[in-house]
């Protein structure tokens, strides 16, 4: 396992483990849904936007000004198409990037039910391609996102908002790597119970 993940697993259990101490309030467990656009970072795609969707539930601790949260969840990143070469044939290919991701959050309140919010952590993006005449293959790896969002409380307990998200994206197996960052501008949905 990596190392760095270990210790942001680690960092995270224990600055969960004090959220009592941070919370004037009890918590609240959450779950939230996101649809939008992604944006892949890749110069051989003829389209690189896609619809992409993710889900996420967690447990939050609430202050009168800042709420901070531990998160899991999932996100599918969409499909690209674009033309690859390979020994001098031209084909056409299809990349699609998903997986688990698990971090932390945290809100500011401001105004009359409006906050901002920030988010950021692990994710295990598997990336599948598909290549006309050749197959398909999926590779996995370890890499992160970071988000940020504003939203409107409608209810104590349900909120409406926009974010974008920055997806990290590796992968590696059989000789084949890739790196890359996948953009996500999104509506999302909150309930808290």
């Amino acid at each position: 396992m990596n190392k760095r993940f270990q210790i942001t697993a680690i960092a995270a259990v224990l600055m969960a483990a004090s959220g009592s101490s941070f919370a004037t309030d009890p918590g609240t467990f959450f779950i939230n849904g996101n649809l939008g656009q992604s944006s892949y970072n890749s110069g051989t795609a003829t389209n690189n936007t896609a619809f992409s969707s993710a889900i996420r539930a967690g447990y939050t601790w609430y202050n009168d000004t800042w709420n901070f949260g531990v998160e899991v969840g999932y996100v599918d990143l969409g499909s690209i198409h674009g033309p690859v070469n390979i020994d001098g044939i031209s084909a056409r290919a299809t990349d699609q990037g998903k997986g688990p991701l698990a971090g932390l959050n945290l809100k500011y309140k401001f105004g009359n039910n409006w906050y901002i919010s920030g988010r950021g952590g692990y994710l295990h993006s598997t990336l599948k391609a598909s290549v006309s005449g050749y197959g398909s293959q999926s590779i996995s790896g370890n890499g992160g996102y970071a988000g940020l969002g504003v939203g409107y409380d409608i209810t104590p307990h349900f909120s409406l908002g926009l974010d974008y998200d920055l997806y990290r994206a590796r992968a590696r197996a059989d000789g084949l790597q890739f790196r890359g960052y996948i953009g996500v501008t999104s509506a999302f949905a909150e309930y808290r119970f």
